[in-house]
């Protein structure tokens, strides 16, 4: 299954929500080592985190979505050594290639990057159904409100049971 894989871009705004972030994502990552995986890899990001894990433990499908060609905004804060680059020229248009690559996300946290690229899977369902997008519970402070996911899939789950969702 293709993954995209999204949250904060500062592990450690991830920890003041749950202290054991780092080790629910490489538990995540654990699972997750036979899937490929799409994500934007910005310096100190959850993303880095997982795409460094990933490789470390042996993933051999990693993919960074990065906007090779931005003018406006630059990408000097992207780890671009991740993976293999697909080029989604603009951050304009970053998460909208991230939804077009992947069949569902997996949200580490919220953030406002993290926010867009929910919001940008409205368009970019898998097959007939809408995406889905697991939000690990342990990761978050609070659900998103109904009245902005009701045209979503979020599924609010614990990273324990993430795994059932791609096996």
């Amino acid at each position: 299954m293709k993954i995209g894989i999204i949250g904060p871009s500062k592990v450690n705004d991830l920890e003041k929500i749950n202290p054991n972030a780092r080790q629910i994502i490489s538990d995540v990552v654990g699972f997750s080592i036979n899937q490929e995986i799409y994500l934007t890899p910005d310096i100190g990001s959850i993303s880095e985190l997982f795409a460094q894990t990933y490789l470390e433990k042996g993933g051999e499908k990693l993919f960074s979505v990065i906007p090779l060609e931005d003018k406006e905004f630059g990408f000097d804060w992207v780890n671009s050594s991740l993976g293999q680059r697909i080029n989604c020229n603009t951050w304009r248009n970053q998460p909208e290639k991230l939804n077009e690559e992947t069949e569902a996300l997996i949200c580490f946290g919220y953030s406002t990057g993290a926010l867009i690229e929910i919001a940008y899977s409205k368009w970019f369902p898998k097959g007939e159904k809408l995406k889905p997008i697991y939000i690990i519970k342990e990761l978050i402070s609070k659900e998103l409100p109904s009245e902005a996911t009701k045209k979503l899939d979020v599924k609010y789950i614990s990273y324990k049971d993430l795994e059932k969702q791609f096996t």
